[in-house]
């Protein structure tokens, strides 16, 4: 999950149907429990992926079930590890490349294996994991899947991202205020927008404010599966929200006092303001 530029390259008329592995050296492995984790950070996360991979390619055989249940056991995430306990987090996840592209993804998959399917080793069987599809995929626009899959940098960010459907249309609806309309597919297309979007998208990664258990940005991870919602950033110190709050909870904000919410503003506007001149010009 390097922190290079973009590789995907589409244009909004072709994005693809699945957005799991969309191409261009970046993956998203969120149903699969990547960031369902206490220690969700990249630098963490990214060292428990590879010692995973590692290991499996060392001990597993997906042909040989035993091998597969015995590293699960030993692999699986404890619920006491985890933000969601009950939560299943697959220990098949894991790097897909020899590190240049940074994919992450199912290792006992059958497009990694020859068409041998080891998943109903997994968490999920291999009828749920063929039949799922996250909610991005029926309610994002064309335009903001694109928008995710050329303002991702890597995995690790745009797994965040496309499963924020908020945080993608906040910036959209933020841009349109200032420029007095919806951005176009053509809009989006202009120099210097993939850049903007970078920049905005690069926040997921490592927003100074994002609270211990943030990474789920709108919810707060509770007991079981539940997941209350997350208090706005005005409402933790007291004061009235402005056009921001949404924005500031998607990315799991924590401030201890007005001044750090007002440097959070301004922070986020800055981002938001680039992306509406680019949008524009």
């Amino acid at each position: 999950m390097s922190r290079g530029e973009s590789a995907w390259r589409g244009t909004p008329q072709e994005v693809p149907r699945i957005l799991c592995q969309p191409g261009g050296g970046k993956s998203c492995g969120a149903c699969c429990g990547m960031y369902n984790h206490k220690r969700a950070g990249e630098p963490e996360l990214r060292a428990r992926l590879e010692a995973r991979t590692v290991a499996f390619h060392a001990n597993c055989d997906v042909r040989d079930v035993e091998s597969l249940m015995a590293f699960r056991a030993e692999w699986e995430d404890a619920p006491e590890d985890k933000l969601l306990g009950e939560l299943p987090s697959c220990p098949f996840l894991g790097m897909l490349d020899d590190g240049e592209t940074n994919r992450v993804g199912c290792m006992v998959h059958p497009l990694q294996n020859d068409g041998v399917d080891g998943r109903d080793c997994g968490v999920y069987d291999r009828d749920t994991c063929e039949g799922y599809l996250c909610a991005a995929h029926s309610v994002m626009s064309r335009d903001e899947k694109w928008l995710v899959l050329v303002g991702s940098r890597d995995s690790y960010v745009y797994g965040l991202a496309v499963t924020d459907v908020r945080y993608v249309r906040e910036l959209l609806a933020l841009a349109a205020r200032r420029n007095g309309a919806m951005p176009t597919g053509a809009a989006l297309g202009r120099e210097g927008v993939r850049e903007a979007a970078e920049a905005y998208f690069e926040l997921k990664r490592e927003w100074p404010w994002r609270a211990e258990d943030g990474v789920f940005g709108q919810v707060v991870p509770g007991e079981g599966l539940d997941t209350p919602r997350r208090p706005g950033p005005s409402e933790q110190v007291s004061v009235e929200p402005d056009e921001y709050e949404p924005l500031l909870r998607c990315l799991g904000t924590r401030v201890e006092d007005v001044a750090q919410l007002e440097d959070a503003r301004a922070f986020v506007a800055a981002r938001v303001d680039a992306f509406a001149r680019a949008v524009a010009s």
